[in-house]
């Protein structure tokens, strides 16, 4: 006798599968134009330092107006607000590609790429607000490790056909006529998400007193602080990784560059299977668990690193070191939809985005000068120490919240069709 293989709900949701399909196409969008940009200014500039010009000027709007453009999602319809941000996206692609044809000045290059990560700033908390909304609590953990899955397989995919296209066609404007396309696909999706009140209460607040409400209720929420912990930590505790892999395969291992790209494939395929695995098994996960236990286990994996004195035993660290990445950005995203409340979450996803940056950099400024002093091996154990820590402060928040009955608030939900 043979049995139907039952397919989760979440699955068969039109609005989801269109939300998801979106989010897919434009993270392959995204790395496609991010590669290729590099690889046009590198061409033009033949300067390091222009390259790491175009690193900064599509970090900054995050972190300088991340919370405006989150206070804005916040007072406005999600679902047209993201229509708008891909037609803009579009647009922006299309003229990048034509000036390709004629060589662009540095600067102009800059202009385009700043335009464009500005109004990401708008799309991907209006994208959050919008998911609560589709998808129901008992199944966010599901619906974000697919997120978190295809995201690792649109970069991997955007990047493997950037190098692709420009080696075969010595040409850019191809690349981004297709990011274009991407997003003009992708706002085609979203405006077939109907039926959806996406637009949330609090419409009559200026900027400023919705940014200032939010980060009110943000301070007084125990698993919110909590969120934001575990987010600063695991960026704080990572930042220095991708770094590092370089200097200690040639510097301290011994051995040839060859294996860095191998090793970072080790932790891509980590990426693919720790989603698959949190898809399966999404209904017997809890997202805090998920969250504590993984950090836990990171922190002793990176710590770990100072013993490993071969290629094998990298290797296999960063195909774990991928699986418990991608489960524990799982578990955040999970969480995040459960805890947050929806008229809140374009400002909390606001204030996500500052973290990494602001994070990162503080990282990065002190890696230098300590793998001077003490070496690699003892920046692993202090990456991984910091990570304990901040996961044992996280789940102190956790346990404050749980104790003063902190459930997620009631919302209105669509019944998945």
């Amino acid at each position: 006798m043979i049995t139907a293989v039952r397919v989760p709900a979440i699955a068969r949701d039109r609005h989801f599968l269109a939300l998801w399909t979106a989010h897919s196409v434009s993270t392959l969008g995204d790395a496609l134009t991010t590669l290729t940009l590099i690889l046009l200014i590198t061409e033009r500039t033949h300067s390091v330092a222009a390259v790491g010009g175009l690193t900064v000027i599509i970090a900054v709007p995050s972190i300088v107006i991340g919370l405006v453009s989150g206070a804005y999602v916040d007072r406005h319809n999600r679902r047209r607000t993201m229509i708008v941000a891909d037609a803009s996206r579009a647009v922006l692609l299309a003229a990048l590609a034509i000036l390709t044809l004629v060589s662009p000045a540095l600067p102009a290059l800059y202009l385009i790429a700043l335009l464009q990560a500005s109004v990401g700033t708008f799309f991907n908390p209006a994208r959050a607000g919008l998911m609560q909304m589709i998808v129901p609590a008992d199944e966010q953990v599901r619906a974000n490790s697919l997120i978190q899955t295809t995201t690792v397989i649109g970069e991997l995919v955007g990047t493997t056909l950037a190098g692709v296209l420009v080696a075969t066609s010595h040409t850019y404007w191809i690349a981004f006529t297709i990011d274009a396309a991407t997003f003009a696909l992708s706002g085609v999706l979203i405006a077939t998400i109907r039926g959806i009140h996406s637009t949330p209460p609090g419409q009559q607040q200026t900027t400023w007193t919705a940014i200032v409400d939010g980060m009110r209720a943000v301070r007084s929420s125990p698993a919110l602080r909590a969120l934001l912990l575990v987010f600063g930590a695991l960026t704080f505790a990572l930042s220095p990784m991708a770094v590092l892999l370089a200097p200690y395969i040639v510097d301290t291992l011994h051995v040839s560059t060859g294996w860095i790209g191998v090793i970072q494939a080790g932790d891509t395929a980590g990426n693919i299977v720790g989603g698959a695995l949190a898809a399966v098994t999404a209904r017997h996960l809890k997202p805090r668990g998920l969250i504590i236990a993984g950090m836990m286990t990171l922190a002793a994996l990176i710590a770990s690193l100072t013993w490993a004195t071969t290629v094998a035993a990298l290797l296999i660290a960063y195909v774990v070191f991928g699986l418990l990445t991608v489960t524990i950005q799982t578990g955040i995203g999970a969480l995040t939809q459960t805890e947050v409340d929806n008229a809140l979450m374009g400002r909390f996803i606001g204030l996500m985005s500052i973290t990494p940056g602001a994070v990162s950099v503080l990282a990065m400024t002190f890696v230098g000068s300590l793998c001077a002093a003490v070496g690699i091996r003892t920046v692993f154990l202090i990456s991984g120490g910091s990570l304990a820590l901040g996961t044992t402060l996280a789940w102190r928040q956790f346990h404050r919240a749980t104790r003063q009955g902190a459930q997620p608030r009631a919302r209105e939900r669509r019944p998945l069709t």
